[in-house]
């Protein structure tokens, strides 16, 4: 990976982090010296389509955990640069690269050429993978990873979106129960080791053993932490991974076998940090949907929780005044007010959130899939999700707006053959649009705020398979500032 100096040397271009993580991302630029004796001016900043990218996907979730069994599925990872136009003002043509990198020695596993061309590779070892964009390819980068397994107690689907690296990430998801498994796993895509401590949050507090485990990740690697041994039957589990000295990606991967019956596997991806106003899109109703609250803070929280519906808003008398306990965690049983929906978190402490959701059987011994969606950040720019090998599946793409009107070009699918539309969504509601049979949904608002997700949903052998992927901007721009030497 390239890191602060390397851009410096590369580029000398000082770069102010805009939603964007440090390290993640390269841009060109050059070094004006004022000549002896000149008094310099103020360099003029501005704003610049970066020309490398690099996002981190989990590789195999479950392989490669000391001390917990091995699960290997079919594992599929995608990347893709958008179709021409998408991205508000990139100059038309310009070459460049999408490819995807597997492990510490950044083997190449595919790549392409071609803008809004998807490439893709199957993930067998237990390698972090890192998808990496350049040149005209690199603004708008996506890549998604799909974890699939048919047929055992072992079967689910997790779709998961590959993302910028950070230096805090909140995880929510977990459970308690002797075979409910919670991997944490963290990948460090830098070209330097990185140290990174756990900070656990429970229904009682926080977890004392969780706070003594710090770890050091290799360059471009990946740990696995076994939630369970931190934190043992802990019912409701908020992990906060925290690094120095670098950046990294955690995903939390879920797996969960009640008795003999399968009920499914999920990753829980990054949520956004405490905050007072929280939105979780994507909620796909079905056999039941809990929301998982953490109050990190140490005063009580008193939070009130609304159904963002296809016909507005709607306020649960048992969700007008949710008590969080200072410094824990709080699951509360969510009502079905509409088939898909969006979840709007008002509090007066900081708060981090997520929803899960299930879909079982209703014959046989119940077996079924869930998904975890976190609150996200509003949508500001170019988002999108791949979906690889999911033929045959529903997919919907769900966009919840915040509180005035919004509107988004939504395309489905890339190339000649993808499907352009506008979408409008009510002010404090969710709209699901049919994604069909597309490889990708792009999504670009332009109007209002937005909040979204992909929702991927099947059968196989009657027990249903379900996962949500959300949205979240792709690395499109960064701030430069020209370097200026005004004395020696």
């Amino acid at each position: 990976m390239t890191n602060v100096s390397g851009m410096l040397r590369a580029g000398s271009v000082a770069l102010v982090a805009a939603g964007l993580a440090v390290g993640a991302t390269r841009v060109s630029g050059s070094v004006q010296l004022a000549s002896p004796g000149e008094r310099a001016g103020l360099p003029e900043s501005s704003s610049v389509l970066l020309d490398e990218a690099f996002l981190v996907c989990p590789g195999q979730q479950r392989l490669g955990a000391t001390g917990l069994r091995d699960v290997e599925g079919d594992v599929t990872v995608a990347a893709a640069s958008p179709d021409e136009g998408v991205v508000a003002g990139a100059p038309v043509g310009g070459s460049g690269t999408v490819q995807l990198l597997g492990g510490p020695s950044s083997s190449g596993l595919a790549q392409t050429s071609d803008r809004g061309a998807v490439t893709s590779a199957r993930a067998a070892a237990p390698d972090v993978v890192i998808a990496r964009g350049r040149g005209a390819l690199a603004p708008g980068l996506v890549a998604t990873q799909v974890w699939r397994r048919t047929g055992g107690d072992d079967r689910g689907l997790a779709v998961t979106p590959c993302q910028l690296p950070s230096s805090d990430v909140w995880l929510v998801g977990g459970g308690g129960g002797p075979s409910r498994t919670e991997r944490v796993i963290v990948s460090n895509p830098g070209a330097n080791a990185v140290s990174v401590s756990f900070e656990v949050l429970g229904r009682g507090g926080p977890v004392d053993d969780a706070g003594d485990r710090s770890i050091s990740i290799p360059p471009r690697s990946r740990e696995v932490l076994s939630l369970d041994a931190v934190a043992p039957d802990e019912a409701s589990p908020v992990v906060h991974v925290t690094a120095s000295g670098g950046v990294v990606s955690a995903v939390l991967d879920e797996q969960w076998i009640l008795g003999a019956t399968g009920r499914g596997i999920d990753d829980s991806t990054r949520a956004t940090s405490p905050s007072t106003d929280l939105v979780v899109p994507g909620v796909e109703t079905g056999s039941g949907v809990w929301l998982r609250l953490a109050n990190p803070g140490g005063t009580e929280a008193l939070a009130q929780v609304r159904l963002l519906t296809d016909k507005g808003p709607v306020q649960p008398d048992e969700l007008r005044a949710v008590r969080v306990p200072a410094g824990s965690t709080l699951d509360v049983v969510v009502p079905s007010g509409s088939p898909a929906m969006g979840l709007g978190i008002r509090s007066d402490q900081p708060v981090v959130a997520a929803a899960w959701t299930e879909r079982r059987s209703t014959t046989g011994d119940l077996m079924g899939d869930f998904a975890w969606t976190p609150a996200t950040p509003p949508l500001r720019g170019v988002s999108g999700v791949l979906l690889p090998g999911l033929d045959g599946t529903t997919k919907r793409l769900l966009l919840t707006a915040g509180s005035a009107h919004a509107t988004a070009q939504v395309r489905l699918g890339t190339g000649d053959d993808a499907l352009v539309s506008s979408v409008d969504v009510p002010a404090d509601s969710t709209v699901a649009v049919d994604a069909k049979g597309a490889d990708g949904v792009w999504v670009v608002p332009t109007s209002g705020t937005l909040r979204g997700a992909v929702s991927v949903a099947g059968v196989d052998a009657g027990v249903p398979f379900f996962s949500v992927a959300s949205l979240s901007d792709a690395p499109v721009r960064a701030l430069s500032v020209p370097v200026r030497q005004v004395r020696n």
